[in-house]
């Protein structure tokens, strides 16, 4: 089967196609002909080895697609060959830039007609995420207010709308001007420029100096400790990326100033809690349904331009999600 290796860890020219054995099911496994792939920043991390958990190279990156099943291994059920779903690649999170991959069958997700395989690829890992961090990680209420960095990237957004649903204010920060456009159309009612001004002192005067109830942080760097300080008594951040760069700081001083809280997030972490991974899926599929979440994809990529779906990535100008194409749906 075609598929795209990363050689060694390093820049884009580590990008390889290569010619690779079909995956076999396992027990309770799946293997999917993959149509579209979807492109996350992790992908990035991996591909330059710096990603926090360790990727043996050559590997095949790629967490997120969309297909159909062609196999299925003993013990699974509830699916069948030929069936359009969308997965996450599961713990490994690799495989998914290849035209068939093989997934756990908990980390697969049935479509419905009225869903594309192109929106299919583009909502398991983003929206899952969106979702457990306001009402897993934190249960984000009607009238809280919420900080959200880099807003305009497809985590933000679906956050964004999530939480406007749930009648929460949300305001965003973005790298440069116009990247917050989608997320002001979503419901957003600050988005905060940090090229062209101070986040914190924006958000002081946005919530007339009360705060915020949550932070949702992707840059740590210096970002992550003066984000804490905008936080209410007893508020909470999660970090879930350092785009900026790593964090230092005295993390146990800062949370004391004002009995603050800090957590990370793994979405997967949810299939350790009985039941909480299956509530997710639903509530997913019911706002994709009621268009109360939408999953903007603003490039496709053919197969064989995979580099330039990483260098459109690496520009930081997405707003959405970038697909690989496969095979098509």
């Amino acid at each position: 089967m075609r598929a795209i290796e990363v050689a060694e860890a390093g820049g884009l020219d580590c990008l390889r196609y290569a010619d690779l054995p079909e995956p076999v099911a396992g027990d309770g496994e799946v293997v999917i002909d993959v149509a579209y792939a979807a492109a996350n920043w992790s992908d990035i991390q991996k591909r330059e080895g710096v990603y926090p958990d360790p990727v043996a190279h050559p590997a095949v990156i790629g967490l997120e697609v969309s297909g159909r099943v062609s196999a299925l291994g003993s013990g699974v059920t509830g699916l069948d060959v030929g069936q359009r779903v969308a997965a996450i690649t599961g713990p490994s999170m690799l495989g998914g830039y290849a035209e068939k991959c093989v997934v756990g069958a908990d980390f697969v997700i049935p479509l419905p007609d009225s869903l594309s395989l192109k929106t299919a690829a583009a909502f398991p890992v983003v929206a899952l995420t969106a979702y457990h961090l306001i009402n897993s990680a934190f249960n984000l209420k009607r009238d809280d207010t919420l900080l959200i960095h880099a807003i305009g990237g497809a985590v933000g957004l679906a956050v964004t709308q999530l939480a406007v649903a749930k009648g929460a204010r949300v305001i965003g920060t973005v790298s440069r001007p116009g990247k917050g456009d989608r997320a002001r159309a979503y419901g957003a009612e600050l988005i905060i420029d940090r090229s062209a001004e101070d986040f914190a002192v924006a958000t002081r005067q946005f919530t007339d100096d009360a705060g915020v109830d949550l932070v949702i942080d992707s840059l740590g760097g210096d970002i992550l400790p003066r984000s804490i300080d905008l936080l209410k008594t007893y508020g909470h951040a999660i970090n879930i990326g350092e785009a900026a760069g790593y964090p230092d700081f005295d993390i146990r001083s800062k949370l004391y100033e004002n009995s603050t809280s800090l957590a990370g997030f793994e979405v997967l972490h949810a299939m350790r809690v009985p039941g909480l991974w299956q509530r997710g899926v639903a509530a997913v599929m019911e706002h994709l349904a009621s268009r109360t979440l939408e999953m903007p994809v603003e490039e496709i990529f053919p197969f064989d331009a995979v580099r330039d779906l990483h260098r459109k990535l690496e520009s930081r100008t997405v707003s959405g999600k970038l697909l690989l194409q496969v095979a098509g749906g």
